[in-house]
Parts: C-alpha cells; structure tokens; sequence
C-alpha cells in the first residue's frame, strides 16, 4: 500500500506531465483557432491576421485600444508561474521596434532591450516645426527599462540617436548627430540628457520622465553661419534670448 508522502509525489509528477502536455498542445496549436476564446484576456490588445502559435507567431495587424500599431511577430515562452519572456518585434511604415522581454506580467513589464529605429515623419508633429523639411530617423539602443502600470517607467538607460539628421527644404544641409542618454537618478526617475554632434545646430536640455509624467526643456541654437535656420525654427517653441528656440513642454502617459 502507498503511503500518503508516495501517492502526493505521484500526484505531483502527474501534475508536471499534465503541464507539460498543455505547453506543448499550445505551442504547437495555431493560434487563430483558439483565439476568439483568449482574445478577452488580451485586451486592450487585439490581432488579426494570426499565423503560426501562442508561442511562436505574427499577426498582420496588431491595434492597441482603437490605435493600429502595425504587423507582429513573437517568441514567447514562461520564465516565471505568471510571466513571460521572449521576443515581440512591431513593424509599420515609419518604424521597427524588437522588445527583448525579460519578463512580462500583467501590470509589469521587465525589457532586457528596446532596439530599432523611428522615423522622422512621427516625431516632426511634437516640434510643430511649419517651415522647411527635415528628415531623418530616431535609433532606439536601450536596455533595463521597467514599466508598471501603477508608476508607470521604473527604470530606463540607453540612448536615442538621430541619424542621417539633415535639412532637405528649402536648401540641403547636414544637421549632424543629436542624441539624448538617460539614466535612471532613483526607482521612478528618468532623466535624459540631449547633446548635438553637429556643426550648425547646437541642441541641449533634459527631458525627465516621473511617474506618469515627463518635463522636456530644449535650447535649439544655430552656430555661427548658419542662421537660416532661425527662419526654419521659428515656429518651434519660443525665441530664446540671444538667438535660436526653447521648447518647455510637459505631459502625460
């Protein structure tokens, strides 16, 4: 006869199988045939055009409350008893985004690294900037970033690069490099700092990010020879004293 310590540790492995079963049933299930029964638990997030599993799979579409984010791809697997790890690339016209997921719950949110690039065309509307035409686009390096739905980002370093930054209206001339570091002072505390690797514009300030909220204050100075750009810049902020604009700006998110 089984003593009860035997019959639990038969209970306990048959148990494991059990699990191990249903992973193995969900990677290998299309996704698509089940998803309509799991969408709920999604949301805000929704699919469609599903190919490939839960585990391994995209999506032709992905929207975020009402808003299309674009096509995704995924490789996800569980790393902890509610949370995943993985890979989720999100593609679309103006940007590439690949999230290394550490570790991904319900109201938390643990990236390993944020790598890819933004276009122009999607940061240009912030500036209000009404004259010329710059082109360009934003390189995404960072690493430990820490979201949770009660403090918002917890913890962010890394940097964001503008590349091949240049003024293509009314007259082409290359805007160099401008890039913004941040570092996380204290849990809750984001503060980036913006420095220009350019011979005709001089960008500077800080944009820091709280629980919930962000500050940016921005000094946008051309140098000597190149005050056309004054004209170009004149929409963008307010006239700073001694020449060229700053941009005081606050928010939400």
């Amino acid at each position: 006869m089984l003593s009860t310590g035997d019959r639990l540790l038969k209970l306990i492995k048959f148990a494991f199988v059990l699990l191990v079963i249903a992973v193995i049933v969900v990677a290998v299930t299309p996704l698509n045939l089940y998803y309509s029964y799991v969408s709920d638990y999604l949301r805000p997030v929704t699919l469609s055009g599903i190919s490939g599993s839960a585990v391994k799979g995209e999506a032709e579409k992905l929207t975020y409350l009402s808003a299309p984010i674009g096509k995704s791809e995924w490789l996800l697997y569980p790393n902890s008893i509610n949370g995943l790890g993985g890979k989720f690339r999100v593609t679309k016209e103006n940007y590439d985004l690949t999230f290394e997921i550490g570790s991904l719950q319900q109201d938390e949110a643990d990236f390993k690294k944020i790598l890819g690039y933004i276009d122009w065309k999607l940061i240009k509307p912030f500036l209000q900037m009404n004259n010329g035409q710059i082109d360009g686009y934003a390189q995404f390096n960072l690493e430990r970033v820490n979201y949770s739905k009660q403090n918002g980002i917890e913890h962010l370093e890394g940097s964001i690069t503008l590349e091949d930054f240049k003024l293509i209206k009314p007259t082409v001339k290359d805007l160099g490099q401008i890039r913004v570091d941040f570092e996380t002072k204290k849990l809750g505390m984001v503060v980036g700092q913006f420095k220009s690797e350019s011979t005709v514009l001089n960008v500077s300030g800080t944009i820091v990010i709280q629980p919930h909220r962000w500050q940016l204050h921005l000094d946008l100075i051309p140098k000597s020879g190149h005050f056309e750009l004054d004209a170009i810049l004149n929409s963008v902020g307010d006239r700073r004293n001694g020449g060229g604009r700053k941009l005081n700006l606050a928010g939400f998110y």
